[in-house]
């Protein structure tokens, strides 16, 4: 086996087993499970998922979308995690011109999908 094979291989077992354990806790910020943000990030970048690289900047990976507002500060720019769910859920709400596809109300994503999401943005 290549060693670039082994060590994605490495990778991967290092991560479903931090989505599989939950329990830990990202430093800096309590509360908040490991695995679900691993998870949401995984829905963050992935083109079938959320896509969201298509149009956003996230800060911590190589999204570079320009066509949204950068990803950075989720947790500076929303109240709560509540409101960053809405958004996402349906930002026609908020802004009905807006260009970003309603993810829950359109069932693009579920519920749990765009938690997951909230959870990994709100570390950004």
């Amino acid at each position: 086996m290549k060693l670039k094979h082994r060590v994605a291989v490495c990778c991967w077992a290092l991560l479903s087993l931090a989505a599989k354990a939950g329990a830990a806790t990202m430093p800096g910020h309590p509360g908040l499970a490991g695995g679900t943000v691993i998870e949401g990030r995984a829905i963050a970048l992935d083109p079938r998922l959320g896509n969201c690289t298509a149009c956003h900047a996230i800060a911590g990976t190589s999204a570079d979308g320009n066509l949204g507002p950068t990803l950075r500060g989720m947790h500076r720019l929303f109240p709560n995690k509540a409101a960053l769910f809405a958004e996402i859920y349906d930002p026609t709400i908020a802004a009905p011109r807006t260009v970003m596809p309603p993810f829950g109300k359109y069932r693009i994503l579920n519920r749990s999908q765009i938690q997951k999401l909230v959870d990994f943005l709100w570390t950004r």
